[in-house]
């Protein structure tokens, strides 16, 4: 299979021929780890470029390293790191692996900036909760999908995510929108969408378009998609996942990703969160230009929930 360029995967999906969306000069991927201790080390931050028509990734480290921090505890490093992406020149585009919502019902009245910029103080409807453990335990407590209140999005069941307040991916959840999220939607230039939309893409009398786009991505999702690729068994340490990463590797330089050096590419194999970061910053490169530009706009669900980037 001939390799795809990042600039043919950003092109192939305008819809919009008068759009003045340019390419992205950055694109990130973050596969985001909230754990006390080892935020730092369990975050993977890959930095690309798009150059001569490729993704091609510049760095790839731990988020400490990233972001040259002697500290790896979740309450040094998130914070850290909305700083980063958000400070960025633009235009560039984000992709992190982790919920950007929680399900519809939760936010209630407010729009998904509101419910953002109230946490973690306030949960949408959900009382009393301020900490992943009391997200977890309140949202199983009032969900009744009978009542139209599922645990999931649509997102989820659309991509074979997880439930945000799931007790897997709860602390990832509840730190991602109440520190790193929150943090970022306070930076002018800054866009969510379909939750947060961009505005003025194709009014040449308007702003320029947004200096940082924000992706929610799923890196299931993206190896579904690649030929040759595996969704899961990657994971772990044993040889079979080793050699499912390196796979998985390889469908992404099929799909137009290229490594700055052997050393990038050798982590992306070694260690599975480098992989997915990867993975990340890929989904973010193709799904760019829709995300600002989309040829039908979300409906109301979208806005509360956000969109997977697959």
């Amino acid at each position: 299979m001939a390799p795809r360029s990042a600039a043919a995967l950003v092109v192939a999906v305008v819809r919009t021929p008068v759009s003045r969306i340019p390419d992205p000069a950055a694109v990130y991927g973050v596969d985001l780890s909230a754990a006390a201790a080892s935020a730092g080390a369990d975050t993977w931050v890959a930095r690309c470029l798009v150059d001569d028509g490729a993704l091609v990734v510049d760095e790839l480290a731990s988020a400490a390293e990233f972001l040259g921090l002697d500290s790896t505890a979740r309450d040094d490093v998130l914070p850290a790191l909305a700083a980063h992406l958000g400070g960025v020149d633009g235009p560039a585009v984000a992709g992190i692996d982790v919920p950007f919502s929680l399900p519809a019902w939760v936010l209630g009245d407010r729009t998904w900036r509101e419910f953002v910029a109230a946490t973690p103080g306030e949960w949408g409807v959900l009382d009393g909760v301020d900490d992943p453990r009391d997200l977890y335990d309140a949202v199983r407590e009032h969900a009744d999908p009978e009542s139209g209140r599922p645990r999931g999005r649509a997102t989820d069941d659309a991509h074979g995510g997880q439930d945000p307040a799931g007790f897997r991916i709860k602390t990832q959840t509840y730190y991602g929108i109440s520190v790193l999220l929150r943090r970022l939607i306070e930076r002018e230039g800054v866009c969510v969408p379909p939750a947060l939309p961009a505005v003025g893409v194709d009014d040449v009398d308007a702003d320029p378009p947004p200096r940082l786009a924000v992706l929610e991505t799923y890196p299931a999702s993206v190896f579904d998609r690649l030929d040759g690729a595996e969704r899961t068994g990657y994971k772990k340490a044993q040889r079979r996942h080793v050699a499912a990463r390196r796979r998985n590797v390889a469908a992404l330089v099929d799909d137009g990703v290229r490594f700055a050096d052997d050393a990038a590419r050798d982590c992306a194999v070694a260690t599975d969160d480098a992989l997915d970061a990867v993975a990340a910053a890929s989904a973010a490169a193709r799904n760019y230009r829709t995300a600002l530009d989309p040829e039908d706009g979300p409906d109301r669900r979208e806005r509360l929930e956000g969109r997977i980037f697959g």
